[in-house]
């Protein structure tokens, strides 16, 4: 309880033995004392100087129990100036939790004279080791809990505790134990409103107090970081001026629905108006209050800003969108593509054949361009569904550029002007090289293309402060973008040109993310559009350029051909043989492996399609090579729907072709794998 507040002590007034019966008439004194609101350590110490001054006691203490209703715990809250001080005496122990028992079923415990009590007594026992010679312990209890005792004492001669002093006590008892009980209260009270406003207060959802009509009594302080309203602004004011006009009936509707005791929606989603005008998303539920004494009905409100839950769930439909839609996008890219790849060697075939012909010659020339454009069409279907980086290696973006630049400035429309700024000291990136020139080509011409007057188109590169990722940066001086376009600009075929050229950003967003980098976009209306691709720096060491293609010399070797589709499997069989190869054929992995268990040493390559019925390009590598460990083998696919073409290449093949695939680039990878040197004109012989 604090400090010990001394009773007022000294002899009593006036001559000879003093009588110890207290008028009735001091009592009525106590409770005015009670009733005054005297802070509770003046409450206590002014109750205690009268008590010690009608009973003619020589001392005393007040004890009172724990606040915590659930303690047995009782502490001295008061003692007498004049005695030693007593309230060692009433120390913790089994005497004194037997005098609590007694004060607790019996009331008053009264000691005319202790020396008169049997050493087992327990006040005796407490006592006596004290010059006190009577006592008189009353209790205060409220209902059935004991909230503390009065403990009065005599020294000297023992004197009898008259009637009138009991009585006294045991109305000063009822009064001290009320005027206790009702302080706790007010403290418990206290301290209720003062949790309270603490949580209301420190919470982060807007707490606010509502009439029937939605007219705002309180508002919490979680205002000013969640509208940059104060809330002393928002007291007194109608809810509608704070609401989006489109929601400001259901909101107010909900309001008077729950003030006349309907059930309220378990929450309330909407929009609020912030200081600076924009519009924030929110929900709120509502709790009824119960009436006021003037009849007034109430509505309590807790609102939440909900705009960082509602872009995570648009992120996360995003993500499933792009997701469905790429399982959709590479599941077409691998039927074209395994059409695009008879088509693509048909031509090249038919090129060779009666390409001196001048009637033939143009439409052959259009069925290549076709070709090439739906091939392009199907590698930014793989990029936007995550796929397609299957040769991977070191290289610097200096040198992507400077191989992509020149095409790119043949493309672009008159006006504009390419301007390049590329830094060569900057680490390589482990990147597939024909989709970063798929990226630079795509941001460079889409720019280019949003500067229909003319203007300058920039590309630079640079190191990323802080966290070293490289940065490839095209830049425009075109109208930039609007606000509502911005959200949709990696949506496939999404343009603002009236005829769209493909997948656009979006494919570029799927090489990008595939390559573990991020794109950002800033754009600014009549300002243009900045778009960075950030990378992460390769510690391998960019790799030689390759050399030239042309002058290759002829093959010599015997190729088995494993593929599911026919016209894939003729064609490719036939740009074979125009390379010099004998070829053998198998309709899927099963005859791969069953004919190259007949004619294992006839063959010197394996080329085999990923995805055949019966068993696959991965499965059928694995048996041909228990029968010989290192025969060469290519894999060709279409698409990685299982993800793991990196992987099964690594784990035994020795190359791979995308399907479609050029005459060319079948006759390098095949000579790779056989050891024949591109710069070289020794042929290998069986």
């Amino acid at each position: 309880m604090g400090k010990a507040i001394p009773f007022p002590g000294g002899p009593p007034k006036g001559a000879g033995f003093p009588s110890r019966d207290v008028p009735i008439s001091a009592v009525p004194r106590i409770a005015r004392i009670c009733a005054l609101g005297l802070a509770f350590d003046e409450l206590l110490d002014e109750v205690c100087g009268e008590i010690l001054a009608l009973s003619g006691a020589d001392g005393g203490c007040l004890f009172l129990s724990s606040r915590d209703e659930g303690s047995e715990s009782f502490s001295p809250a008061a003692e007498s100036g004049t005695l030693p001080d007593l309230s060692g005496a009433y120390r913790p122990g089994p005497a004194l939790e037997r005098l609590l028992d007694r004060m607790r079923t019996e009331g008053k415990i009264q000691a005319d004279d202790l020396s008169l009590l049997p050493s087992s007594d327990p006040l005796k026992r407490l006592l006596d080791p004290f010059p006190v010679r009577s006592a008189l312990l009353t209790p205060l209890r409220f209902g059935t809990r004991l909230l503390g005792f009065v403990a009065l004492h005599v020294t000297g001669a023992p004197r009898p505790w008259g009637g009138e002093v009991l009585s006294a006590m045991d109305m000063v008892a009822v009064i001290l134990s009320a005027a206790l009980e009702r302080r706790r209260a007010e403290d418990r009270l206290r301290a209720s409103e003062a949790r309270y406003r603490f949580l209301t207060e420190h919470s982060p959802d807007l707490i606010t107090l509502h009439d029937a009509t939605g007219r705002i009594l309180y508002a919490s302080p979680a205002s000013l970081p969640m509208l940059g309203v104060r809330p002393e602004l928002m007291n007194g004011s109608p809810i509608e001026g704070f609401l989006h006009p489109d929601d400001a009936g259901n909101v107010v509707a909900e309001i008077g629905r729950t003030a006349g005791g309907e059930k309220a929606d378990a929450s309330l989603p909407y929009r609020m108006r912030g200081a600076d005008g924009r519009f924030v998303d929110v929900e709120s539920s509502s709790t009824p209050l119960p009436e006021s004494p003037d009849g007034d009905r109430r509505v309590l409100r807790v609102t939440r800003d909900i705009s960082g839950r509602r872009k995570m769930e648009a992120r996360i439909a995003e993500g499933q969108t792009l997701s469905t839609i790429g399982m959709l996008a590479g599941g077409v890219a691998h039927e074209f593509n395994n059409v695009l790849a008879a088509i693509q060697g048909a031509v090249e075939l038919l090129s060779m054949h009666a390409g001196g012909n001048p009637q033939a010659r143009p439409y052959i020339d259009v069925i290549r361009r076709m070709a090439n454009r739906a091939t392009e069409l199907t590698r930014q279907l793989l990029a936007y569904s995550r796929q397609g980086k299957y040769t991977p290696t070191s290289i610097t973006l200096a040198r992507v550029l400077s191989e992509t630049l020149p095409t790119v400035r043949t493309s672009l429309p008159p006006g504009v002007e390419l301007s390049a700024e590329c830094d060569d000291a900057l680490p390589p990136v482990h990147v597939d090289v024909a989709q970063m020139k798929q990226v630079v080509m795509g941001l460079c011409l889409n720019a280019a293309e949003a500067m229909t007057g003319g203007g300058r188109l920039s590309v630079r590169t640079y190191s990323e402060p802080g966290d070293g990722r490289v940065v490839l940066e095209v830049s425009d001086t075109g109208p930039g973008i609007d606000v509502k376009t911005m959200p949709r600009i990696f949506e496939p075929f999404f343009t603002t040109k009236g005829v769209g050229r493909g997948m656009g950003l979006a494919a570029i967003r799927g090489i990008v993310d595939n390559h573990s980098g991020e794109i950002r976009v800033v754009s600014r209306e009549g300002k243009g559009t900045t778009c960075a691709v950030l990378l992460p720096a390769s510690a391998v060491p960019a790799s030689a350029e390759a050399p030239s293609a042309e002058g290759q010399p002829a093959g010599v070797g015997r190729v088995l051909l494993a593929d599911d589709e026919e016209d894939v499997r003729g064609v490719v069989h036939a740009m074979l043989e125009t390379l010099g190869y004998e070829v053998i054929e198998a309709r899927d992995g099963l005859e791969a492996v069953e004919i190259f268990r007949r004619r294992a040493a006839e063959i010197d390559l394996v080329i085999l399609d990923l995805v055949m019925p019966r068993l696959t390009g991965e499965a059928a590598l694995g048996q041909i090579r228990r029968i010989a460990p290192t025969v060469p083998a290519i894999l060709v696919s279409g698409y990685d729907e299982s993800g793991r073409i990196r992987e099964i290449v690594a784990a035994g093949f020795g190359g791979f072709l995308q399907k479609p695939f050029r005459r060319q680039d079948l006759g390098k990878k095949v000579r790779e794998l056989l050891g024949v040197s591109d710069g070289s004109a020794t042929e290998r012989t069986q």
